[in-house]
């Protein structure tokens, strides 16, 4: 399966599940199937993915960004 095939199903998996361009902590982490303690780790460390905190307890994540993260966390096999 290409990078590019793998991109299409990804597309298509986002689609159907109906996630929102803009995600709060939750449905960020239902979108990469990890906890909310996962992604709140990773935002201490600054090794998540990129996220907008635009008040100091409200915290969002773009899907597009997410997507991107999974790409770059990809290992070839």
């Amino acid at each position: 399966m290409t990078h590019d095939d793998l991109l299409a199903e990804l597309r298509t998996a986002i689609e159907a599940q109906n996630f929102p361009e803009i995600m709060t902590p939750a449905q960020a982490a239902q979108f990469l199937g990890v906890s909310e303690d996962y992604l709140r780790d990773h935002r201490k460390r600054k090794s998540g993915p990129p996220y907008s905190q635009p008040a100091s307890k409200i915290v969002r994540y773009m899907r597009s960004d997410l997507v991107a993260w999974l790409n770059r966390s990809r290992i070839a096999a």
